[in-house]
């Protein structure tokens, strides 16, 4: 009888600790879950706004003396332009903070400074430009979340701007970034850690009035190529962005709405694959714009996971 008891006693002591372990795997899990979902939102943002200011300021530099040639097509949403640093190829772009802006609706505030460092003009092949955010911050007005920038990135014109075959559809923008140790402040003030090294490429469809956009991982780490990103989440933890093909967007979707394009998050050593332009199911879609991205990963016990996210 007692040895029936201490086999009874065992037998809940064990699927007690089984339960304990399973209960403890899944709530981490959840965390992760969350905190992957968090750093894919976190990693399309830090990536779209970037890439939206550089268009910007791209369009803007071909009518300012001393960077391009050209008239700029419109002034830009919500910012001045300080010229009085010409002589040293410098003008900075102040945001003002309360205008709303592009779909979704969103305000900037903070300054980009803009130096020419390389090249008589920045319509040149191979100029270069130095970006220097300083307190650059955007706030999306549909949750008022927030994501602010400090650093110094580097663009290189690989192409030179012909705006006239631009326009023609006959030839495109393409530009070589650089960016190492930007601080980026998320509207909880928790703090993320980015460098970037990517070829973005801009083209234009003049039947259907559609800007195209383009983008590739530009690096090698660790025998991984075609890394465009790294540093650490704002969690603490290392990453590193890496694309199998290139990402795709246009201006009929939103820049900011991938249809195509798969890349790998390596986080906290686990890899988290993401298929971008696809629909609710998950597949690659057939529509002109897509629904959302797919993101597959493989927990601890092993068994596969998915979800699918809209933009």
């Amino acid at each position: 009888m007692k040895n029936k008891i201490n086999l009874l006693l065992i037998a809940v002591f064990t699927v007690a600790i089984v339960s304990s372990c399973n209960k403890k795997e899944e709530e981490e899990e959840a965390i992760l879950d969350s905190q992957t979902s968090q750093f894919n939102d976190d990693s399309n943002r830090y990536k779209s706004e970037s890439d939206q200011t550089d268009g910007d300021i791209n369009d803007q530099l071909k009518g300012i003396p001393g960077f391009g040639n050209e008239t700029a097509s419109s002034p830009l949403c919500g910012t001045s332009i300080d010229t009085s640093q010409l002589a040293q190829k410098i003008v900075i772009f102040n945001f003002d903070g309360i205008t709303p802006c592009f779909s979704p609706s969103r305000t900037r505030s903070g300054q980009i400074k803009v130096q020419l460092t390389s090249g008589n003009l920045w319509a040149d092949v191979n100029a270069e430009l130095t970006l220097t955010y300083i307190n650059f911050k955007v706030k999306r007005l549909s949750d008022n979340k927030s994501i602010t920038f400090n650093g110094v990135k580097t663009l290189k014109n690989i192409n030179g701007n012909n705006w006239l075959g631009f326009l023609a559809g006959t030839s495109t923008l393409k530009y070589r970034e650089r960016a190492y140790n930007i601080q980026v402040v998320f509207d909880n003030n928790l703090n993320a850690i980015w460098n970037s090294a990517r070829i973005t490429e801009w083209s234009y469809t003049p039947s259907i009035s559609r800007l195209n956009f383009t983008s590739n991982g530009d690096t090698t780490i660790n025998g991984v190529a075609h890394v465009d990103s790294w540093g650490t989440n704002r969690y603490g933890k290392s990453f590193t962005t890496y694309y199998n093909s290139p990402i795709l967007s246009n201006s009929y979707c939103g820049l900011w709405r991938f249809n195509a394009g798969d890349l790998v998050h390596y986080v906290n050593g686990r890899n988290f694959i993401l298929k971008l332009g696809v629909d609710e199911q998950g597949n690659a879609t057939s529509l002109a714009c897509a629904y959302g991205y797919k993101v597959t990963w493989t927990p601890a016990n092993g068994n596969t996971k998915s979800v699918v996210i809209s933009y």
